[in-house]
């Protein structure tokens, strides 16, 4: 939706009529504004973990209005109160990754899934630059499924982020950084958290216990979440190769020695235009 608009009001918002209801979750449905398709959100009053929902709310409208490159958020189109109006994006969230690609099969191909993985590190490096000194941390990305959820594919298969009421802020002087912790979920387990996500200690779990951490989690994901894109083909073994030592960088269990967002993205974009250059050739194999 072209940006040529005020944000629509509360009276705006009032006129608008539910058509069905999309997504996972529910609250969520199409509507029209002007002829222009639009998704409403209802806020739920209480989240899956049981807390109000509010102050994260308000944040994530605030991020949405003034985030310095928009692009790789959710247009926001209008709010009021409890509800929240945004652009449309038909292929929904990357949770069904593979349903799209089925319905839409000249873009499965390995460049666009590629572009999927090199469009998700853009936007972490976005989030991670400090810009206006604050980095951006998604909290609400326990596991691997929660996380693409958070997602929304364009038209062209790249990546818009929809999910920002989770957001913690890490405020950033110079070189000191004020660390977070991530705590809304209770406590994290398994092998898609970062290990500085796990309770590190043999006592019960105390969420204000918890040492605390920066952005890096976030690098430590990316692995996961590239592979996912790629898919289980076979035709996907050789880029997969041509990842493994970023990947390898990635995993260190020492934060400190992981790359950055802009590093990886900068790996994965040489990556992703060799293959283009090439015709493919190296990055594909068939049975």
């Amino acid at each position: 939706m072209a940006k040529c608009h005020p944000l629509l009001t509360c009276g705006d918002i009032e006129q608008l009529k539910f058509s069905e209801e999309i997504g996972h979750m529910g609250y969520v449905w199409h509507s029209y504004w002007q002829k222009y398709p639009v998704v409403v959100k209802k806020l739920r009053t209480f989240d899956l973990a049981g807390k109000i929902a509010g102050p994260g709310y308000l944040q994530g409208i605030n991020l949405m209005k003034n985030f310095y490159r928009p692009s790789v958020l959710l247009q926001l189109v209008g709010y009021c109160n409890d509800t929240i109006v945004t652009e449309v994006h038909r292929l929904l969230d990357a949770r069904d990754l593979e349903i799209r690609f089925k319905e839409y099969p000249l873009y499965n191909t390995l460049q666009t899934r590629m572009q999927l993985c090199v469009s998700y590190v853009d936007i972490l490096r976005t989030l991670h630059s400090g810009h206006d000194e604050k980095i951006y941390v998604q909290c609400d990305a326990r596991n691997l499924q929660k996380l693409a959820g958070q997602f929304l594919f364009t038209e062209d298969f790249r990546l818009v982020l929809s999910d920002v009421d989770s957001m913690e802020n890490i405020l950033v002087n110079g070189t000191n950084k004020r660390l977070i912790k991530c705590t809304v979920w209770g406590e994290l387990t398994g092998s898609f958290p970062a290990p500085e996500e796990l309770w590190p200690y043999k006592e019960r779990y105390d969420a204000s216990k918890l040492p605390l951490y920066d952005e890096k989690i976030e690098i430590w994901k990316i692995p996961d979440v590239c592979l996912y894109f790629l898919g289980d083909d076979v035709s996907t073994r050789q880029l997969k190769r041509s990842l493994k030592d970023i990947h390898k960088q990635c995993k260190n269990r020492n934060p400190r020695k992981r790359p950055t967002a802009e590093q990886v993205y900068k790996t994965y974009l040489t990556i992703y235009k060799d293959m283009i250059k090439s015709n493919f050739s190296g990055f594909k194999e068939t049975v």
